[in-house]
């Protein structure tokens, strides 16, 4: 523990933390594990003897910090050889101890302010464990094991040990059932269905579904316009639907803020981003002293982090360009084989781009996160949440290159020019039917994203991993015979059942919850710059979504490890990345309003400048709706604004009390209540000690001189 860490127990506080009493919590279908640990080691090679000693030292390493924080593991063999699983759990005592050591840290930084309870003095940091949620009993453990060991943890992480190859925490079964047969029968997910997600799975993951059906409900508006200008045959690229858009976009974003303030006042996380956690990854180049805290930490001059994260762009970039050559590459084909190829097998080259787009663009992506993920690690991030940050920035940057590029290069570039390139396609002897290239390509082209890319989407996240459950536990039954004969032939009968189970979740990859936000964050790009396009976007978004939250439920309860619960106050960087998104679309839908308006002539050479000037209206027309709709908001308090400020005032009252408890009243002898001034202070010993005038007298005298 810290050398100046706050002592609870302490005779001169102890009117201040009153005494609980240790209640087991409730186990569920784990077993009472909390948490596995995949320790992985080499056991071909040369040199097996030091291969051998090497592992046992590392497990002695690893079961050392796991004793040394409290905790209790087993050891049992994996599946494959070479491997071992280490099961971990955290008996009442230590988790009690741990749970009122995060409840003070949590009063400290304000996050959990509304506990303060003026009836019950012993609400504010003693919560029984019983009380505790799975999600919060398993963060609280996981922090215990992986929080550096100057902050009272295990300091284990599998970037730091050598053969941990991951930490998981095992499903629950029952919620897991009950969660999809529930779901598969609503259609509208409340805050009810909310908050057991969050009490399963921690914030992190219910703020993602929180938004999910936020923004589910909030297409209906566009979707409704959509619809009405599709059946009405009304021109899309009009002034007033580019203009409801925008405002639409930026009123989204401003009530999801409202709405996710509400939840983590609700789920009491606010504020809790203010606890930063050290990455034990980050090492630094010397151990000193924090001039605060008076603690060792890792320290790495400025200089030398500022200059690997500026070294770090030019690699991004690079992945960026070499992205961007393979959507340009699959684009072009895709465009010359469905807009001018008539010659031989026509009709099957006609899908061969829609196969490249399944086979390398996903591909490509994934090899590209990985090469970020890298530099990402590289930059010596001190705390998760500047990692988090910074990641989430490198990806959205693929993801926004393989999703917008092709429909930017064709609204700005091919549309315009395109016309110019036939008369080379005749000098090449490529037989077109073409005459003109105009906004149907464009339009075209959405559809082909939208409709096509969320139909993959979902068959590869869904129905692929389908497939693989029904197909993998065959060949694997096939190619070891002799491991399921042993596995068969286990006298324990629980045990096997329950260790089929864990080696069942530990072949599942972990969830990636980057995956499914991008996803929707790049969505919510196609709505809001590329509505006028196709007004029927968001009406299939809306379908996409429903089905969506549904699938997700599923992917995380079968397909997936269970994610770690980690604490969050909201979807943290992708609100960034969906107001980029916004002002974006203020030059977007201004841009093809002119483009593409019957009355002008997008081959002048005035068109240029004229469709500059309209996107900086259209710029400026978004910086005054956006300051507009916040002060709107701003002028109308929330009902988290309220308890916010209710729940401060209760908690200065609560503290008040406390602090004066014990104190004697004790009443006050006026003949001792008398003043004393110094000898020196001549002008004071004087004024009290004349004598004092009848009050009553002189406002007599007053009137009597009228």
């Amino acid at each position: 523990m810290a050398e100046h860490a706050i002592q609870p127990n302490s005779a001169e506080y102890a009117h201040l933390f009153p005494p609980s009493t240790l209640t087991p919590v409730p186990q569920h279908s784990t077993a009472g594990v909390d948490y596995v640990i995949v320790f992985k080691f080499p056991v071909k090679g040369k040199e097996r003897d030091r291969l051998e000693s090497n592992a046992q030292n590392q497990l002695d390493i690893l079961a050392d910090k796991i004793t040394r924080v409290g905790l209790k593991y087993q050891v049992q063999p994996g599946k494959a050889n070479g491997t071992l699983l280490v099961l971990v759990a955290c008996p009442p005592a230590t988790l009690q101890a741990q749970l009122k050591r995060e409840r003070i840290r949590d009063f400290l930084l304000g996050v959990r302010v509304n506990d303060s309870n003026e009836e019950d003095e012993g609400d504010m940091f003693m919560s029984d464990i019983k009380d505790l949620t799975e999600a919060e009993r398993l963060r609280i453990v996981y922090e215990l094991l992986t929080d550096p060991e100057s902050e009272g943890g295990a300091g284990i992480a599998p970037e730091v040990d050598a053969f941990v190859d991951s930490i998981m925490p095992l499903q629950n079964d029952d919620f897991n059932k009950e969660w999809i047969k529930t779901w598969s029968k609503k259609s509208y997910i409340n805050d009810q269905d909310l908050t057991r997600i969050r009490d399963q799975f921690g914030e992190k993951i219910a703020f993602y579904f929180a938004f999910v059906q936020y923004y589910l409900v909030w297409l209906s508006a566009p979707t409704i316009i959509g619809v009405l200008i599709t059946l009405f045959h009304a021109r899309t690229l009009s002034i007033w639907y580019s203009l409801a858009m925008l405002v639409w976009s930026v009123l989204f974003i401003e009530m999801w803020k409202r709405r996710e303030q509400s939840l983590a006042l609700r789920w009491d996380v606010r504020n809790c981003s203010k606890h930063e956690r050290r990455r034990l990854e980050f090492q630094g180049d010397r151990m000193v002293r924090d001039p605060v805290t008076g603690e060792e930490e890792p320290y790495s001059p400025a200089w030398k982090i500022f200059v690997r994260r500026a070294m770090s762009i030019p690699g991004v970039a690079l992945g960026a360009f070499l992205l961007s050559i393979i959507v340009a590459f699959v684009f072009v084909a895709q465009l010359f084989l469905h807009e001018y190829y008539t010659g031989p097998f026509h009709q099957v080259l006609h899908y061969a781009p829609t196969i490249g787009y399944v086979l390398f663009i996903p591909t490509m992506s994934g090899i590209y996160s990985s090469w970020v993920k890298i530099l990402n690690n590289w930059e010596m991030h001190k705390t998760e949440s500047s990692w988090e940050y910074n990641y989430t920035r490198k990806i959205f940057v693929a993801n926004f290159l393989v999703a917008y590029l092709s429909l930017f290069f064709i609204g700005w570039i091919y549309i315009p020019f395109g016309d110019h390139v036939l008369p080379y396609l005749s000098d090449l002897n490529i037989s077109h039917s073409h005459t003109k290239v105009d906004f149907q390509r464009l339009r075209a082209q959405l559809v082909y994203f939208i409709v096509t890319g969320q139909i993959i989407g979902f068959a590869t996240e869904m129905l692929l991993p389908y497939a693989m459950n029904l197909v993998m536990p065959k060949v694997k039954k096939m190619t070891h015979k002799d491991e399921s004969a042993a596995a068969a032939n286990d006298d324990n009968e629980i045990q096997a059942k329950f260790m089929k189970k864990v080696y069942k979740e530990v072949d599942l990859p972990e969830y990636n919850i980057y995956t499914d936000y991008v996803e929707m964050v790049i969505q919510f790009g196609y709505v809001s710059m590329f509505s006028t396009v196709w007004p029927l976007t968001s009406l299939c978004c809306m379908i996409n979504n429903w089905v969506e939250l549904r699938g997700d439920a599923v992917k995380i309860c079968k397909y997936t490890r269970r994610p770690v619960p980690l604490r969050s106050e909201g979807v943290g960087p992708w609100i960034g990345n969906m107001e980029t998104l916004t002002w974006l679309s203020s030059i977007t839908m201004a841009s093809f309003a002119y483009l593409f308006h019957p009355s002008t002539d997008i081959h002048s050479p005035y068109t240029p400048i004229f469709t500059i000037l309209a996107i900086l209206l259209s710029e400026h027309l978004y910086v005054l709706i956006r300051l507009g709709v916040r002060s709107a908001l701003n002028a109308v308090p929330s009902w988290s604004d309220i308890m916010i400020r209710k729940g401060e005032l209760r908690m200065k009252k609560v503290w008040l009390q406390r602090l004066m408890a014990g104190q004697d009243q004790k009443s006050i002898d006026p003949s001792d209540n008398n003043l004393q001034f110094d000898k020196h202070n001549v002008s004071a010993n004087v004024i009290w000690s004349a004598k004092e005038n009848d009050a009553h007298q002189v406002i007599q005298n007053a009137f009597k001189v009228q």
